[in-house]
């Protein structure tokens, strides 16, 4: 928990209040169910903390291409725990990038996925550009469907610029985003 107390106190300090917390990289001989049990151990522990601290903690999965040995990289692990431990300061972190590496079907996943999330990140795939960069994902419709499905949050630009900073930003209003 040192770790978990020296981030809520950054978090205390910049007035965050959304921690991602990471799940570590698999170890050679522990299986799935004894990850799942240490996770679950770990985040039931680590919710009074989170409720003290006025934090939301947030997991995400992360696809096995970018980080081939993290523990939490499918959807069905991060949803299955947030739901058992069911407290609103634990919640899904959805990054569409990850998503549609890992499962695809991005429209269906997202709908079913909503209920739980209290932060979007968005990159293209595979090269982790721009939303209007060449790539699988069709971000203009992907932006309308959490209007449409009533998103609230922020979205989280984790992507590589091709260019410069500002130049990498002009897809906003060519997608006819306001901030």
């Amino acid at each position: 928990m040192e770790s978990l107390n020296l981030s809520l106190s950054y978090c205390k300090e910049l007035d965050v209040k959304l921690l991602h917390i990471m799940s570590g990289k698999k170890q050679a001989g522990v299986d799935k169910e004894t990850v799942r049990a240490t996770l679950k151990s770990n985040l039931e522990k680590a919710i009074p903390l989170l409720l003290k601290n006025d934090v939301v903690g947030l997991l995400e999965p992360i696809n096995p291409n970018s980080i081939p040995v993290y523990n939490l990289d499918n959807y069905e692990l991060a949803v299955d725990i947030i739901r058992d431990l069911n407290h609103p300061n634990l919640r899904l972190q959805l990054d569409v990038f990850h998503l549609q590496q890992i499962e695809g079907n991005l429209t269906k996943r997202i709908k079913e996925l909503l209920p739980l999330v209290s932060h979007v990140q968005i990159a293209q795939v595979p090269e982790r550009g721009e939303p209007d960069s060449s790539g699988e994902i069709d971000y203009k419709y992907i932006l309308n469907l959490l209007e449409k499905e009533g998103y609230q949050g922020w979205i989280g630009l984790e992507y590589k610029p091709v260019g410069a900073t500002v130049d990498g930003l002009k897809w906003i209003n060519q997608f006819g985003i306001t901030l």
